[in-house]
């Protein structure tokens, strides 16, 4: 009877502790960042789970370099970087009861490199009299 509620006990233990955590693998996406400041803010927001203490997150810093760069030339720059070069993460956890980090969010800032070609100019406004009318053709 000992040897089973031993048994039992072990298997108790062993289901509470791997309820405790879970991994997940998740990708970057762009959660905020400016054109004209050149900056491109992109998160993994992981939210809480009933019956897990912790979500573990793995991700790909390649995806998430690419998903920056991508931005950036979108914007006419030329790449992205990180401030720093070891990838820094900004973690905030936000507890809940017993667990100090229920639910994480997850940041990372890129400053867009190279310069930003602007938008295509219109041509100069004729100075010598008063410019023509616009000519519309009704079809």
């Amino acid at each position: 009877m000992a040897r089973t509620a031993g048994l039992l006990s072990a298997a108790l233990l062993a289901a509470l502790t791997s309820a405790c955590s879970t991994t997940e693998k998740m990708r970057w996406v762009a959660v905020g960042g400016s054109k004209a400041d050149g900056a491109v803010i992109l998160g993994i927001d992981v939210p809480a789970k009933m019956g897990v203490r912790e979500t573990l997150v793995e991700w790909d810093e390649h995806q998430a370099n690419a998903e920056a760069e991508r931005r950036c030339k979108n914007w006419g720059y030329t790449g992205a970087e990180t401030f720093r070069d070891d990838f820094p993460v900004q973690v905030v956890c936000h507890a809940q009861g017993i667990s100090p980090c229920w639910s994480k969010t997850y940041r990372i800032v890129y400053q867009c490199v190279g310069e930003a070609k602007s938008a295509p100019r219109l041509p100069p406004v004729p100075s010598s009299g008063s410019p023509k009318p616009a000519q519309i053709d009704y079809f």
